[in-house]
């Protein structure tokens, strides 16, 4: 697989009568408040975010946090507003709702709302067709054609698939270091690598089930996975290799799925995960090729707010069926 491709170049020109641009990537760990005058980014804060917008409270939640990081943006006045919502996938009926409090709150007609992973994919491929995965402490794939049929693959939670996340690394590892703990074989690194990071083993599940966040509280482990991996682990590095395989199959599904006839596509991911390097994006790069030779992974052309830029000033975009756009009169 071809991996000299350089980034796409991210288009910086706005439409006359948009100069002031604001952006929001909504998140359920992080807000990120994205303020751009003249195409540039000028300033970016980033404050506490909200429960996923298909959560109990999450239309509520979301509009607090974006409260919240618009004022410590401290931005004046704006010409646009774009916004990426985890959980809007889920609930696009609320999309007008959501461009509506928008709207009237910055005073603009010009607001484009979607889903967090749908910024993430115009940012990543600088608005251009291709396959964007994200693999943090879960796992998803978009993938967009030059037509607008779209495809997500995976993105159904920890409960019933993220496959290849960190959290699925993450479960493994402790599941191995809990049958070591067991004495029913498993790894006797893991074993001490989950004392050293969550104290007495036999208070795991206390400690898991008493979080206010267990999905990340698991998927904290697969940091000590890929360190075990680096120190020559030999079941440590097994898992990392199969996370990398699995994450290919994601997002060479997604592909197939978009655009099966597609002679080349464009592939870029994004996500902490792949912090794990060599480890995870060999294999990954390996089964993608065997998966779909048509393929060709791209760096990162920009990210969720450059993406969320885009929505904001152009609607000509690939991604435009995931797009909601309030179009009325100025608050």
């Amino acid at each position: 697989m071809d991996r000299t491709r350089p980034p796409r170049r991210l288009p910086r020109r706005s439409p006359d009568g948009v100069s002031r641009v604001l952006v929001f990537d909504v998140g359920k760990s992080g807000c990120r408040a994205a303020l751009f005058i003249g195409g540039r980014r000028v300033n970016e804060v980033e404050t506490a975010g909200a429960r996923g917008l298909a959560d109990p409270g999450g239309f509520e939640s979301a509009l607090a946090a974006m409260r919240s990081a618009a004022d410590a943006v401290d931005g004046g006045p704006v010409d646009a507003v774009a916004a990426g919502v985890a959980g809007y996938a889920r609930v696009v009926e609320a999309g007008r709702k959501l461009a509506d409090a928008l709207a009237e709150r910055h005073h603009t007609c010009r607001v484009a709302v979607a889903s967090d992973m749908t910024t993430s994919h115009a940012g990543s491929l600088a608005g251009h067709p291709g396959v964007v995965l994200a693999a943090g402490t879960g796992s998803v794939a978009l993938a967009v054609a030059e037509n607008g049929a779209t495809a997500f693959v995976d993105g159904w939670g920890y409960l019933l698939g993220d496959d290849g996340s960190g959290f699925s690394i993450g479960r493994r590892g402790l599941q191995s270091a809990l049958r070591a703990h067991d004495g029913r074989a498993g790894s006797e690194v893991l074993r001490v690598l989950a004392e050293r990071r969550y104290g007495d083993l036999d208070r795991l599940p206390e400690l898991v089930h008493g979080s206010s966040n267990p999905p990340f509280m698991i998927a904290a482990f697969a940091r000590d996975v890929v360190a075990a991996a680096k120190d020559g682990d030999e079941w440590s590095s097994k898992v990392c290799a199969e996370s990398g395989a699995e994450l290919a199959r994601t997002a060479a599904a997604a592909a197939m799925r978009a655009m099966p006839d597609a002679q080349e596509v464009e592939i870029s991911t994004t996500g902490g995960l792949f912090d794990a390097g060599e480890l995870l994006t060999g294999p990954f790069a390996a089964e993608m090729a065997r998966l779909l030779p048509s393929g060709r992974v791209v760096p990162r052309a920009g990210d969720a707010c450059d993406g969320g830029f885009l929505m904001a000033t152009r609607d000509d975009l690939p991604q435009e069926p995931l797009i909601r756009r309030y179009e009325g009169a100025s608050a």
